[in-house]
């Protein structure tokens, strides 16, 4: 029997998961072998009762998810690896019926430990903005560093170049918020139509998730099938992406807008699909990277002047 133990140092906590490889063995394998790992630790601001992180491997993109439930009805606890990247943990009622597979679960005994630091979670994301290191290791191992997978290399060396100042952008925003996101979350941008920007922030945190989970995610996802040629990949990433490089680099994000268009100029380079996904994943890492912290500094306690109706608020 395999177990994880998270952690959130700041906290002075932890908890255990044990796998469940019976349900998705493929799925389990991945995050298994993609510890240890260290990542942010983020709350639903929807759904409600899970708890979430972004997972430093593209592995869930693609990687067949062979029992799937209904994360509502699942006992709390339990433990899901998404095709968003995400590592959720259930720990009280849920709002929103997905769909989701599951590859542990949390032991009854642990149950108050995961909520208490799910509350601490959610009082950082709502109000506080504090930033809460999570930690993912195999139980009964210590590991001194941990540090960010590189992706493949490719051949042509300004391709290369590129890869290699992805990851790089990648590592430096991990654990640490970028400069360009906490300006704009400042009000440093003068982007906003009658002098004020929390439009801008609702804007860039929708052309994030485009870019990001439902955009580059599923070409990453598409370069494992052989049906897809290589050549509709290159056509499509700069069809899929231009417009959201344009707007967000007008809202300060000069390195994504840089990147991405030295990504769109490498196409041709990237010979094949390997190259391709190498690439595609290191950009879906960096941009998914951003989204989390847009969404972790968003500003959220504004929801408590959209409070449920009385009738609503009963059928809960």
């Amino acid at each position: 029997m395999k177990r994880v133990v998270i952690a959130w140092p700041a906290l002075d906590a932890q908890v255990t998961a044990v796998l469940t490889e019976e349900l998705n063995p493929e799925l389990t394998r991945a995050w298994w072998d993609m510890l240890p790992y260290r990542s942010v630790q983020s709350h639903a601001v929807v759904a409600d009762g899970h708890f979430y992180h972004l997972a430093p491997s593209a592995e869930p993109v693609h990687t067949p998810h062979r029992t799937a439930e209904d994360r509502s009805l699942a006992p709390d606890g339990s433990v899901y690896l998404s095709r968003l990247q995400h590592l959720l943990i259930k720990y009280a009622p849920l709002l929103e019926p997905t769909v989701c597979a599951r590859v542990a679960r949390v032991p009854e005994e642990d149950l108050p430990t995961l909520r208490r630091v799910a509350e601490q979670c959610w009082e950082s994301v709502y109000r506080t903005k504090r930033i809460l290191e999570v930690r993912v290791t195999r139980h009964g191992v210590h590991p001194d560093h941990w540090c960010l997978p590189i992706q493949p290399r490719v051949v042509d060396p300004d391709a290369q170049a590129l890869l290699d100042d992805l990851h790089a952008h990648t590592e430096r925003i991990w654990l640490s918020p970028p400069a360009d996101l906490l300006a704009l979350n400042r009000g440093e941008i003068p982007l906003g139509s009658r002098g004020q920007y929390f439009s801008t922030l609702v804007y860039v945190n929708g052309e994030l998730r485009l870019l990001g989970s439902t955009t580059l995610n599923p070409l990453v996802a598409a370069t494992f099938d052989q049906d897809v040629p290589l050549a509709a990949l290159r056509t499509l990433l700069p069809r899929l992406t231009a417009m959201q490089a344009e707007f967000l680099g007008h809202c300060g994000f000069h390195d994504l807008h840089s990147l991405m268009h030295r990504t769109h100029r490498a196409l041709p380079a990237l010979r094949t699909r390997e190259e391709f996904r190498s690439v595609t994943t290191a950009l879906a890492l960096y941009v998914n990277c951003l989204r989390r912290w847009a969404l972790h500094f968003f500003p959220w306690q504004h929801g408590e002047d959209h409070l449920f109706s009385a009738a609503a608020a009963r059928n809960r």
